[in-house]
C-alpha cells in the first residue's frame, strides 16, 4: 500500500542525486581548470619564444620585427587578462565547493607570503607583464633605429660611423677645407680669434682648419672612433674634443659661439627633433652669432639613418625663432656621387 508520504521521499533522493552529481561536475571543471591554469605559462614561452626569434631572424625587416613584437607584448598581456578571468572561475568553484560541505573541504589557509591567496596567480602574470615589457621596450628600440620617432642622431647612425671611421677618414681627409666650405672661409680666414662650436666634427678636418687660424674649436663628435681617429691626427691645443650630439648638447652649459658649424649633420637628425635642435643652436649663439650649416640634397642613405632635408623645411623651422637663412650656393659632392649635392646656409639672428 503506497502512502502519501513516498513521492517526497522520491523527491528528497532525486535532490541529493543532483546535487551529487553537481558537486562531482564542479569538481571536474576546477580541475580542469586548474590545469588550465598551469598550461598557460608554458603557452606565453612557447609564443614569446617564437616570436622574439622570428624578431632575431629579421634584421633587415624592422617594420616586420616591430609588429612581432608587438605581437608578442598584446599576447602576454592578453594572457594576463585569461589568467584573471580563470581564476576567478576557480574561486566561484572553490567557494561552491566549500558551501557543499564545509566539514570535508580542503583549503589552503594562511597569511605567510607563501601561503597568501592568489600567489600562483600573481607569480604568473608577474612573468607575462616583464616579458610584455620587455618586447615593448624592444619595440621603442626598433622604432628609434628605423627612425620612426624623434630620437636626435640615432644609435645606429652613431653606429655606422664607428664601424666605418676609418674608411670615411680616408675620404674626408683628402678633401681640403677650402673645398668642402668656401662660405666658411672668409667669415673664418684673417679674424681675430672666434669661438666657434663644431657640431658632428668627424675625423677634426674641419676643427683643425679653423684652429690653425687662431680660433678656440668645440669639437662635438659622438663616434669614439672618430673623436680617437681626430685626436691622432690632428693634434691641435685649441680644439677641445667632447662626446656630444644634437638635438641636446648636453655637455655645453654655459659657452656661446661665433660660429657654430654643423656640416653633413643635419640629415642624421629625426624631422621630429629639428625644431628643438635649432632652438638649442640658436642658444649658443652670441648676440652676432652665425650658425653654418650644410643640406644633404639627393637621397638617403639607410645604413645611416638619414632622413630628407629641404631648404624650405629649414626655414619653416628657423622662422618662428627668429633666424634667417641665408643661402650661399649648392655644389656638386666632392666625393663624386653624382646623385648627391650639397647646399650651404647660414643663419643668424633676425634683426628687429
Amino acid at each position: 500500500m503506497t502512502t502519501n508520504q513516498d513521492v517526497p521521499v522520491r523527491a528528497d533522493d532525486r535532490i541529493e542525486q543532483r546535487m551529487l552529481e553537481a558537486y562531482g561536475q564542479n569538481s571536474e571543471n576546477f580541475r580542469a581548470l586548474n590545469q588550465l591554469m598551469w598550461q598557460i605559462p608554458l603557452l606565453a614561452m612557447t609564443l614569446t619564444g617564437g616570436l622574439w626569434f622570428g624578431v632575431s631572424m629579421a634584421d633587415s625587416a624592422p617594420l616586420f620585427q616591430f609588429c612581432l613584437l608587438g605581437l608578442a607584448a598584446a599576447g602576454n598581456f592578453g594572457l594576463c587578462l585569461v589568467l584573471t578571468r580563470l581564476r576567478y572561475i576557480m574561486e566561484c568553484h572553490l567557494i561552491w565547493l566549500r558551501n557543499f560541505e564545509p566539514s570535508v573541504f580542503v583549503g589552503a589557509p594562511g597569511d605567510g607570503w607563501f601561503t597568501k591567496p592568489f600567489l600562483v596567480r600573481r607569480t604568473f602574470q608577474i612573468m607575462l607583464v616583464l616579458a610584455a615589457l620587455a618586447s615593448v621596450i624592444l619595440m621603442a628600440i626598433t622604432a628609434k633605429q628605423a627612425g620612426w620617432i624623434g630620437n636626435g642622431i640615432s644609435g645606429a647612425s652613431v653606429e655606422f660611423y664607428n664601424q666605418q671611421a676609418q674608411n670615411l677618414a680616408d675620404l674626408y681627409e683628402v678633401v681640403p677645407f677650402e673645398a668642402a666650405h668656401p662660405a666658411l672661409v672668409d667669415g673664418l680666414k684673417g679674424k681675430s680669434p672666434l669661438s666657434v662650436l663644431d657640431v658632428g666634427a668627424g675625423t677634426g678636418r674641419d676643427a683643425s682648419w679653423i684652429a690653425e687660424q687662431g680660433h678656440v674649436v668645440i669639437a662635438a663628435e659622438p663616434s669614439e672612433s672618430f673623436r680617437r681617429i681626430a685626436q691622432k691626427i690632428h693634434v691641435n691645443p685649441r680644439v677641445i674634443w667632447i662626446d656630444d650630439r644634437l638635438p641636446g648638447l648636453k655637455a655645453i652649459k654655459a659657452e656661446r659661439f661665433d660660429w657654430i658649424v654643423v656640416s653633413a649633420v643635419w640629415m642624421h637628425i629625426h624631422p621630429a627633433d629639428r625644431p628643438a635642435a635649432l632652438a638649442r643652436l640658436k642658444s649658443l649663439l652670441t648676440v652676432s652669432g652665425k650658425v653654418y650649416l650644410t643640406l644633404r640634397l639627393g637621397p638617403a642613405d639607410p645604413d645611416r639613418a638619414m632622413f630628407n632635408v629641404s631648404l624650405d623645411e629649414l626655414r619653416t623651422i628657423a622662422l618662428p625663432l627668429g633666424l634667417q637663412v641665408e643661402e650661399k650656393g649648392v655644389r656638386d659632392d666632392l666625393l663624386d656621387r653624382p646623385e648627391i649635392k650639397w647646399m650651404s646656409v647660414i643663419l643668424r639672428r633676425i634683426e628687429t
